[in-house]
């Protein structure tokens, strides 16, 4: 992509800072640019944080998340918020997170992931900025802290529920972040609420390495790969994929402020 290219497509969720890269994150870059997809790349803990943020100074089409993700809520301290504080105040940085509850893996104890999750939320308000929101098998609790710590915007990361918990999330005035499990046979349920869903309310997502979307499935992921994401969404909604990838970067750029590419 030439430097005054704007992007196609925004893979508004990824983590090219892991070390499934580090033989050839260069490379994977440059796929993505070279396919006009711009990157969010997204901290778990203050060093990834810090690492997502030197990446998105290296690249003008790569931003940075800042955050705890509950994995790791144990080690949210003092001195940890703020050393996201100040990581968040730089100007690539567009978002707090990873954050959220995660009672699948329960690596931190619940209460201290809630504690965490609106620590962050309060310290994105207070900056201005969104929160990217991770939700697993959390979702009462992740419901009741949304509502009693309103985050001023934000989205859902790898939205994987039903129509009903859309709207919930919806009504929260949330985006929702649609990634490869939408191309998994098993999902009918997600694609019947991502036919119905507002287009104006949809960001694609990779999570990239992970989460890989058929047809490679199994393999690492990457952001190059959104565009499976997308054209299972047009799919479903019986348009172009032109015409999605328009709609997601254009929220995209909304959510995230990202108004040298709008």
């Amino acid at each position: 992509m030439a430097p005054t290219e704007k992007p196609e497509l925004i893979d508004t969720h990824a983590h090219l800072d892991s070390s499934d890269y580090d033989h050839d994150r260069a490379v994977v870059i440059a796929r993505a640019f070279a396919a006009r997809i711009g990157v969010i790349t997204v901290g778990v803990d203050l060093p990834s944080s810090e690492a997502a943020v030197q990446l998105a100074h290296r690249h003008r089409l790569i931003w940075a998340g800042v955050g705890v993700h509950p994995h790791d809520a144990k080690t949210f301290d003092e001195k940890v918020e703020q050393g996201l504080r100040e990581l968040a105040r730089e100007g690539k940085v567009v978002a707090v997170g990873e954050i959220g509850l995660d009672y699948y893996r329960d690596l931190s104890p619940r209460a201290v992931q809630r504690e965490a999750l609106i620590a962050q939320i309060e310290l994105a308000n207070e900056l201005g900025l969104p929160v990217i929101i991770h939700n697993r098998e959390s979702t009462a609790n992740m419901l009741a802290i949304l509502r009693n710590h309103r985050p001023q915007r934000g989205v859902i990361h790898s939205f994987l529920g039903d129509a009903a918990l859309a709207r919930e999330f919806l009504a929260l005035g949330l985006y929702l972040g649609i990634g490869g499990p939408l191309t998994f046979a098993k999902n009918d349920v997600l694609r019947q609420t991502v036919t119905g869903l507002p287009l104006e309310r949809i960001l694609v997502e990779t999570d990239s390495p992970y989460l890989t979307p058929v047809p490679y499935r199994g393999k690492r992921n990457e952001p190059a790969y959104v565009r499976y994401v997308v054209a299972e969404i047009a799919r479903l909604k019986g348009i172009t994929p032109e015409e999605v990838a328009a709609a997601t970067t254009k929220n995209a750029c909304h959510l995230f402020s990202l108004s040298p590419v709008a």
